[in-house]
């Protein structure tokens, strides 16, 4: 019989894709380059989301284009032309790039939120700790179903 964590190894693996993508690195290696990435983000914003946009291989176009996020918006971010970002978009963004939580949160400290306090915030945890791998979509449904408004607001 497999072992649960086996049996769910895409689950498992996904959570370490950005450092670890074929998934054969030894769980110390893997621990070793998630210490590695955290210690070398920058501690600004803007130059946080530009490290974890290489990191996971998106362009602003490609970005705007899964997170449903503008182009403008995300270049004010990665540029640093705003004083205050939106904790949507910027949730949007780590599950358009699909970061695995650790990555998620070290990044939306950096733009000054906790998620803790609100039900809203509360939400965006859940999705962030169990839905990172989803669409942006699926996500929306998702808090559209818990009486949340979704991360994306469709233009009238």
């Amino acid at each position: 019989m497999l072992s649960r964590a086996k049996e769910h190894f895409d689950a498992i693996g996904n959570y370490y894709h950005i450092i670890d993508p074929e998934g054969t690195l030894p769980e110390i290696e893997r621990a070793k380059k998630e210490a590695e990435v955290l210690n070398d983000m920058p501690n600004s914003f803007p130059k946080a989301l530009c490290y974890v946009m290489k990191l996971s291989g998106f362009t602003k176009e490609a970005l705007a284009y899964e997170s449903k996020v503008s182009e403008s918006t995300i270049g004010r971010y990665r540029t640093g032309k705003v004083k205050h970002y939106s904790e949507k978009n910027v949730v949007a963004l780590c599950v358009a790039m699909h970061l695995p939580p650790w990555l998620s949160f070290k990044l939306i400290g950096k733009a000054g939120f906790a998620l803790a306090e609100t039900e809203e915030q509360q939400a965006f945890m859940t999705v962030l700790t169990c839905m990172f791998m989803k669409s942006i979509d699926e996500v929306d449904e998702y808090l559209k179903v818990r009486g949340n408004e979704p991360l994306v607001q469709v233009a009238a």
